[in-house]
């Protein structure tokens, strides 16, 4: 196979946690702290950090991979980044964790994170912001 081949690899896993564990010796992931929503006392709202982690498999040679975060309504991206991976053969696993600081979120409502190899969208997950109302919250200091 070419190393520029345009086969899309698979999605095994997308999943956002506030952080991502590697143990160097055995080579595992540890996620910590996996959410798909979040309730905000005031907004914009801003996340201090969290990753996305990623699997995919299937792929033939380097592919440029963005993970970014769109308006649910309009596809509006409000954050991403964009790098270069390599799948050294079809079989292989490969890995993508991605972590974001300073993420706002100007509303309520829904949002979704996407992965786009070569500009495809390949997978995405929805995440929710919701305004607390003051009582509630109040209600939760008690």
């Amino acid at each position: 196979m070419p190393r520029d081949c345009p086969c899309l690899p698979q999605v095994l896993a997308m999943i956002i946690c506030d952080m991502v564990l590697d143990d160097r010796i055995s080579n595992k992931k540890s996620l910590i702290g996996i959410f798909d929503a979040i309730g905000a006392t005031n907004l914009p709202c801003v996340i201090n950090e969290l990753h996305v982690y990623v699997t995919m498999t299937d792929g033939y040679g380097r592919k440029q991979v963005t993970v970014r975060c769109v308006k649910a309504a309009d596809n509006e991206v409000l954050f991403g980044t964009t790098q270069r991976i390599e799948f050294p053969d079809p079989l292989a696993v490969v890995e993508l964790n991605v972590g974001f600081c300073g993420c706002e979120f100007p509303e309520a409502g829904e949002y979704r994170f996407q992965l786009l190899v070569n500009d495809h969208v390949l997978a995405e997950r929805k995440f929710q912001v919701t305004l607390l109302e003051e009582a509630l919250v109040e209600e939760e200091v008690d």
